[in-house]
């Protein structure tokens, strides 16, 4: 029987905590709520045209399985001081990456998910100085700066 009360007593416990927390968090998200409103307010007096309902809440990164930390832009860095001073486009990186992680090659899901991530990677780096483009729109290819 003490068996009985003392788990009656842990998960009354727990579920008191777990009240309080849930309470904690309406609290938090009604405080969201209206500084969001604030911030709306604020935006339709200084963009007249403006919509705030239009624009899409900002999207949560997700880490890939694939990839350690850095490790892509790692990999990149690399294939670009192989490739020395001659511009290589994101299809041939994706090309290298794949050889290099053991990727099958003929996955065109895996290859385009890389090459999107190889995007942002590129305009991060390019905004960063750390690499300069060769040419514009979507033959681009890409090599390190010469401070790089």
């Amino acid at each position: 029987m003490t068996a009985d009360r003392n788990s009656i007593s842990s998960l009354i416990e727990k579920r008191r905590e777990l009240a309080r927390l849930i309470e904690t968090l309406e609290q938090q998200l009604d405080q969201h709520w209206a500084d969001l409103a604030h911030i709306d307010g604020a935006l339709r007096l200084l963009g007249k045209e403006l919509d705030p309902e239009t624009l899409r809440p900002k999207s949560r990164y997700r880490r890939s399985p694939s990839f350690g930390r850095n490790e892509l832009s790692r990999l990149v860095l690399g294939i670009l001081r192989i490739a020395a001073d001659e511009p290589i486009g994101i299809e041939e990186i994706a090309r290298w990456v794949t050889a290099a992680k053991g990727f099958v090659a003929a996955d065109a899901g895996l290859r385009a998910a890389i090459r999107q991530r190889l995007r942002a990677i590129i305009t991060r780096l390019h905004k960063q100085g750390v690499i300069e483009g060769t040419s514009g729109g979507r033959g681009s290819k890409w090599k390190l700066t010469s401070g790089a």
